[in-house]
């Protein structure tokens, strides 16, 4: 949330500075990086509205809550990168290889440059501290301010080299490798949102946490079957179908059942037995369950949903 907020923060500012000086200057590689910090700037605003969605809780609709929300604004946001980001930015570019104009260069677009490679620097460092696993709101930042860095160095090598040569078309060709790069950007984003809500699997490390508590309780003699998925990069689902032990089950019920078995006098009194020991019990492994469940959820805390069935 943090490293989100301080890049929106950050291309606000950046955008503002790029787009006077590039419309001022005529600049491709300028607007280029405006357009760039604009989409940026509306990504990273999408980013936000996913990530306080997703912490909507549980709803009589919604059972697991609103968590994977997040990946479907990242998901928009991606593309968004991709259509507006990359696609206008390559379009100017090409613009203006075919319409040449000579940009006006002078010490404000290198002023800028500067200021923006600054801002971009710190918010890429508050993104590079807050990285975890599944967090793809994070990814976004961490490379779209690369890939912002990256930029602002082509766009300086762009301009001072038609400010060198006098060919304006290195200029334009540094918007079009600014387009390029956001274009493979947004791919890899789209990719990793996808696989996030189509229920991709918790890290190895995490279920392999999981599966060693679960074997720690008395009751569960093995595991036939586990599955764990990300929800929220701070919260997973297990689903896991153990085997019991029944002589354990039974030797907590052992002197109910020695009191029911004296009881027998009949083959009446036997089905009754029969029958009011299966009601025992089915509620005795509910209640363990209910209790195994409870446990694993306050021991590993990123675990927000547990069901744990017996096979």
């Amino acid at each position: 949330m943090h490293a989100v907020s301080t890049a929106l923060s950050a291309n606000v500012i950046v955008c503002i500075l790029k787009f006077i000086v590039g419309i001022m200057g005529g600049s491709a590689s300028m607007i280029a990086e405006a357009i760039h910090s604009a989409a940026d700037t509306a990504n990273q605003a999408l980013l936000l509205v996913g990530i306080r969605r997703s912490r909507i809780g549980p709803s009589r609709e919604y059972p697991f809550g609103r968590g994977q929300e997040r990946f479907v604004w990242g998901l928009i946001s991606a593309c968004g990168i991709f259509f507006v980001g990359a696609g206008v930015t390559i379009y100017h570019g090409i613009m203006s290889l075919l319409h040449h104009h000579e940009p006006e260069i002078n010490r404000w677009t290198f002023l800028v440059l500067t200021i923006s490679f600054l801002a971009e620097g710190y918010s890429f460092f508050v993104a590079m501290r807050q990285k975890k696993e599944g967090d793809t709101a994070n990814l976004a930042v961490l490379l779209e301010d690369g890939a912002a860095l990256l930029s602002l160095v082509l766009a300086a090598v762009a301009i001072m080299l038609t400010k060198i040569t006098a060919q304006t078309y290195w200029d334009s060709v540094g918007s079009i490798i600014v387009g390029i790069i956001l274009a493979i950007i947004a791919i890899i984003l789209i990719k990793e949102n996808l696989e996030y809500l189509i229920e991709k699997a918790s890290p190895e490390e995490l279920q392999e946490e999981v599966r060693k508590q679960i074997e720690a309780f008395p009751l569960v003699e093995g595991i036939k079957d586990i599955r764990m998925i990300v929800i929220t990069p701070d919260s997973h689902y297990v689903r896991a179908e153990v085997e019991l032990n029944g002589y354990l089950l039974v030797h907590e019920m052992e002197d109910s059942l020695r009191e029911d078995f004296e009881e027998i006098h009949d083959f009446g009194d036997f089905l009754q037995f029969c029958a009011a020991f299966a009601n025992r019990v089915t509620r005795t492994v509910g209640a363990k369950i209910d209790e195994m469940e409870e446990t694993l959820m306050k021991k590993i805390t990123y675990l927000k949903h547990v069901d744990i069935k017996p096979s």
